[in-house]
């Protein structure tokens, strides 16, 4: 099972990141974007574990409740070649970059710990090689600009949680009301 540890950012953001998937997506017939089943997030870790050791992970998440402090850096569009794990298809990636905080970086740092302590395998890019941002989206070829006043920019409150990973990376159970948060956004 894949499982992950996110960070959520509060209701007016969350709003605001969905109206622009949904402006990039709009007439590219997208594979994935934001919705009530795939809320915005920053994902801190993924791993690969076992049904049943699932709880750990979200024990961890919701003993740290951790509220972090974001800074967006810009948008981002990028091929990804087919097989990818996240879009097997493949198809093109558009986010929110978000930049590389030490405090970010701490954060993603405990949680490979934890899960290293564990025996729990990581998922995705870790480490040094660790990029934080918010899939908007994925569409089978390059998406619009949207109008650039629609991108979030600045600094953002979020919330730490955690639950299974959906599919392109997303976190279905995170969207319903109360369901896998470690504290409501």
């Amino acid at each position: 099972m894949a499982y992950g540890v996110v960070l959520l950012p509060d209701a007016r953001i969350t709003r605001a990141l969905t109206e622009l998937s949904h402006a990039i997506g709009h007439g590219a017939r997208p594979l994935h974007q934001l919705g009530e089943h795939a809320p915005p997030h920053i994902s801190v870790l993924h791993l690969d574990v076992p049904d049943d050791r699932a709880a750990e992970i979200a024990g961890y998440a919701a003993a740290s409740a951790t509220r972090l402090t974001v800074k967006v850096i810009g948008l981002l569009y990028v091929p990804v070649p087919k097989g990818d794990y996240y879009v097997p298809t493949g198809g093109i990636y558009f986010g929110v970059e978000i930049v590389r905080r030490p405090d970010l970086d701490a954060l993603h740092r405990a949680c490979l710990d934890f899960a290293a302590a564990r025996g729990m395998a990581t998922l995705g890019a870790v480490g040094a090689d660790y990029r934080p941002h918010i899939t908007l989206g994925v569409a089978p070829a390059q998406p619009a600009l949207p109008p650039l006043d629609m991108l979030p920019l600045g600094e953002f409150e979020t919330t730490l949680a955690s639950g299974p990973v959906g599919p392109y990376g997303t976190f279905p159970t995170l969207g319903r009301s109360g369901t896998g948060h470690t504290s409501d956004p």
